[in-house]
């Protein structure tokens, strides 16, 4: 049976044989009329598949990045043999793909995002290592990273994530020769939503996830350590937009460690420990407040 789905700006997910997209659009066209409009104006991504067949569409001056991310989230879940990348530029233009991952590269490359304006969404404040208390759950992945020289072994590392974190961890890995950095593992113990998420997101850039402002935004932690080799701390108050979800507060402390393969590559490990004593707005707004004085 042959799936016509439609991806919104929203990551909401639709059937494009259905009326309901028109009646929430509250739009006179339907069908592939609808589909076509959608694509075009408002950033949707529409795709098709039957037997392991994939056909995308998508206009990529337009795509809203929370669409293109449900749609990677959706292929990660399909089997399929072969994708046909259609794009709008003026001109249609299609391309056959052999796989998955090789369909994600190629749309990643044609999609040039332009971050929106979140500001005041994002907010962090350094701290230094020596503030992290010894009963603190953040100083047992420390500890691991001490312990191994910063080398990765991950019958080390993983037992002290496991005890001390519940599993709550993102592995990030930085390819050599490329920009980007690529969600190489993810545990069991983040919360729901972000499990959710992040599970299916192996093997993508850590700013393509649904919220892709603050994916951008993480990723700029990764990419410091990364950069200056060491472990750094941070207090994150950050308001988040996950699909079909309304905005959440999300306030933890997060740790990002740096760490060398045996091959000599590179991965980074992130994990966070939930604090909703954080509250950096106040102490922003106290800034604001005297600016304007």
């Amino acid at each position: 049976m042959m799936q016509n789905l439609l991806f919104d700006d929203k990551g909401e997910t639709w059937d494009a044989k259905s009326t309901s997209l028109a009646e929430a659009l509250q739009a006179s066209l339907s069908g592939d009329e609808l589909s076509k409009y959608v694509v075009k104006n408002l950033g949707f991504v529409a795709a098709s598949e039957s037997d392991g067949s994939v056909r995308l569409r998508l206009r990529p001056a337009v795509v809203a990045p929370t669409a293109l991310s449900a749609l990677f989230y959706w292929l990660h879940d399909q089997t399929i043999e072969r994708v046909l990348i259609s794009c709008l530029d003026g001109e249609w233009s299609h391309e056959l793909v052999r796989s998955r991952d090789e369909a994600m590269r190629r749309l990643l490359a044609l999609v040039k995002f332009i971050t929106p304006d979140r500001e005041g969404d994002f907010l962090s404040m350094p701290r230094p290592l020596h503030q992290l208390q010894h009963s603190s759950p953040l100083r047992a992945a420390l500890d691991a990273w001490s312990a191994t020289l910063g080398r990765y072994d991950a019958e080390v590392i993983r037992p002290s994530l496991q005890k001390a974190l519940d599993d709550r961890f993102v592995l990030v890995e930085a390819p050599d020769g490329s920009p980007n950095l690529l969600i190489n593992d993810v545990g069991s113990g983040l919360t729901r939503l972000a499990e959710y998420w992040l599970s299916r997101a192996r093997g993508l850039r850590v700013e393509d996830q649904p919220d892709y402002a603050y994916g951008k935004w993480v990723a700029r932690l990764y990419q410091q350590a990364l950069s200056c080799g060491e472990p750094l701390l941070e207090d994150v108050d950050a308001v988040v937009m996950w699909p079909d979800q309304p905005r959440q507060s999300y306030r933890y402390r997060r740790l990002v460690l740096p760490f060398k393969r045996r091959d000599g590559s590179s991965v980074l490990l992130g994990t966070t420990l939930h604090d909703p004593d954080i509250d950096l707005r106040i102490k922003r707004n106290q800034e604001l407040l005297q600016v304007l004085q």
